[in-house]
């Protein structure tokens, strides 16, 4: 069997400290070293989680330590200039989500890939959610028959109405695509694994925080080509009712047999018969443990897949259909009406 993977990070921020612990779970890979341009903010992830070697420029850690697989943990706008560094260098690609600000430019990060034959994957790991998994199992039993429609609402979230408007990440407050691009992203992705591909995009968006530049209100409605719609209603100007149990936000998904009930406030996942009644099927407790568990699910897989030449879950290619949706949300902003996936620019 071919030896652990020797893998690198770049990239040592917020969500860094979500993937470190999933390289460190996995026994498909050891993570060698991180790299970042503030050696401060390197060194202090390289301390909380006992890594060895430190770096500032991505060119030297390369050099140094001949990585199998690389893990870019970085913004959007420096995703091409890190994957074609790893592409022409024939180093198989983890990257973060979203892979980027066009389809243009993340389809020429794909196509680049492919044309290499390097290993390329996005990390998008809501579909990894041990949640999300028991939702698709339960569809895939056909407990509930064919799905015509699903719903989405997900919590609130808590920013602040002056800057910083979160502590962890200030720099979402200028981002102009905020809520589908930064987080409903996940949830596009994770609504595509159980319903299947898109065909029809139509979003209404509004803007009220005076602390942000982006959009903090959401309605957004998607037609699959199965002929089940999909809608996520989500606020962040609404303010905190009660805290719910699960991140991920109550899920309603109908079928002709009956409908399954994320209930995000009692933590269950219920379902709902029509001859039997409501049966509670699955119990979650919240916590960090499961958001890390989809973390260690994601970087597992990739290492996995690469290490014994297995397919992604959710390669690069595949990724860009979320991507396009995502980016087709705003399309339908700006144009007023239905858009297809295709239309994203």
């Amino acid at each position: 069997m071919r030896p652990p993977l020797k893998a690198v990070l770049i990239g040592c921020g917020h969500i860094s400290e979500r993937h470190v612990p999933a390289w460190q779970a996995t026994p498909d890979a050891d993570l060698v070293a991180v790299c970042d341009l503030d050696r401060e903010k390197a060194e202090a992830r390289a301390r909380q989680f006992s890594i060895e070697r430190v770096y500032t420029d991505v060119n030297t850690m390369l050099d140094a330590e001949q990585p199998d697989c690389v893990d870019v943990a970085t913004h959007d706008v420096t995703h091409t200039p890190l994957v074609t560094l790893a592409v022409r260098r024939s180093i198989p690609v983890l990257c973060q989500k979203p892979l980027a600000p066009t389809m243009a430019e993340a389809r020429a990060m794909v196509d680049l890939a492919k044309a290499a034959n390097v290993r390329f994957m996005v990390m998008e790991m809501w579909r990894h959610s041990p949640i999300l998994r028991d939702l698709k199992r339960y569809l895939d039993q056909g407990i509930i028959g064919p799905v015509h429609a699903l719903r989405c609402l997900p919590p609130p979230r808590q920013i602040r109405w002056t800057r910083p408007i979160d502590d962890q990440q200030p720099y979402l407050a200028d981002l102009p695509k905020l809520m589908v691009y930064d987080t409903y992203i996940h949830h596009i992705d994770g609504i595509r694994y159980l319903l299947g591909d898109v065909e029809s995009v139509y979003a209404r968006m509004a803007h009220v925080n005076p602390a942000i530049v982006g959009e903090d209100r959401l309605t957004l409605v998607l037609g699959h080509a199965s002929g089940a719609t999909s809608l996520i209603d989500a606020s962040w100007t609404t303010p905190l009712e009660r805290p719910t149990k699960l991140i991920q936000g109550d899920f309603l998904i109908d079928g002709r047999d009956g409908s399954l009930h994320l209930d995000a406030f009692d933590g269950e996942l219920r379902h709902l018969d029509r001859a039997s009644g409501t049966t509670a099927v699955e119990r979650y407790e919240p916590g960090r443990a499961m958001l890390q568990s989809a973390f260690n699910s994601c970087i597992g897989d990739f290492a996995a897949s690469i290490r014994h030449d297995r397919p992604f879950e959710s390669s690069a290619e595949d990724n860009l259909k979320t991507l396009a949706i995502t980016l087709a949300s705003y399309e339908s902003v700006s144009r007023g009406t239905v858009v297809r996936p295709d239309d994203a620019p």
